[in-house]
């Protein structure tokens, strides 16, 4: 795998984890959501506005992943480190968690009926 296959990886990583109803594009309050967690600092609704535009995002739509790894490739930015941030070690993004769960829970489940009824211990 190259730098820029990993990075772009998180990237998009980080794009599906905020990105909470699943459109494809980050919200005001999804990409909010991202700046508080990785940098601290608030953005301010004008904020959002001015950098939709300049990536090429209409604000009422949202930031693309393509969009976001546009940022992420500018200087000053540290995919990385926001990355940790977002997932601490021992943490998976959500596509790698859920795969592993399902394989953990598979095996403990117990469905019985024509409704599949759980009666898992």
């Amino acid at each position: 795998v190259s730098f820029s296959e990993e990075m772009a990886d998180k990237v998009r990583q980080l794009h599906e984890h905020f990105d909470a109803d699943g459109d494809g594009y980050l919200s005001f309050e999804e990409i909010r959501s991202l700046q508080l967690l990785t940098s601290g600092a608030d953005m301010p609704p004008d904020q959002y506005v001015m950098v939709c535009r300049a990536l090429g995002c209409h604000p009422t739509k949202g930031i693309s992943l393509e969009a976001l790894r546009l940022t992420y490739a500018s200087e000053g930015t540290d995919i990385d480190e926001d990355y940790r941030k977002v997932f601490p070690k021992g943490k998976k993004a959500k596509d790698e968690s859920k795969s592993s769960v399902k394989n953990e829970d598979e095996d403990d489940v117990i469905e019985v009926g024509e409704g599949g009824v759980d009666i898992s211990p």
